[in-house]
């Protein structure tokens, strides 16, 4: 839709350029023999546009292709201009459900949530530990790097206090 787009042909040209002169220099020849080797003619609905082609064949599987300059840069004057950004849907993630529940994993309080995080799951599983604590277990047992706690359980698993919460010991007694 810009009434300037000539002054993209010299942008196209230069990356053009870099890309033959990247090629040349990978497969030790030539720019000159880079555009006779990739040259080709596509069709597009506003005519033919030469076009650098690279094809890689594999075997038993579809070739790789590669194409540059099949954009034309002719001004469109029945363009529509659609400048709404597209909608993302994604799923929350489980930390994100996890926060969102508002809810400490360890004692089950809805005080003041936060999260406790370790860099590594190996730092939880160190050898001569003396005491493993509850959060240890639970971090270890679901494979998560994160934890959802409490600020008093926060608190607890920073000052290195066992902690028994009435959560996980009804969990532990009736299991």
């Amino acid at each position: 839709m810009a009434y300037n787009l000539h002054r993209l042909n010299y942008l196209k040209w230069i990356m053009e350029t870099s890309l033959t002169k990247t090629l040349a220099r990978k497969l030790g020849i030539s720019v000159r023999k880079v555009y006779r080797r990739f040259e080709n003619t596509l069709q597009a609905p506003d005519g033919p546009h030469k076009v650098l082609r690279v094809k890689v064949e594999r075997p038993e599987k579809p070739p790789l292709v590669a194409t540059w300059g099949n954009i034309s840069l002719a001004h469109r004057k029945g363009a529509i201009l659609d400048d709404q950004p597209r909608q993302i849907w994604n799923k929350r993630t489980e930390l994100e459900q996890r926060l969102v529940a508002d809810v400490c994993e360890l004692c089950g309080s809805d005080n003041a949530i936060n999260v406790h995080h370790v860099r590594a799951l190996r730092d939880l599983r160190r050898k001569g530990r003396a005491i493993k604590h509850e959060w240890v277990s639970v971090m270890a047992a679901r494979h998560r790097k994160t934890l959802v706690v409490c600020r008093r359980c926060h608190i607890a698993i920073h000052s290195g206090s066992k902690q028994n919460s009435p959560k996980l010991a009804a969990k532990s007694t009736s299991a």
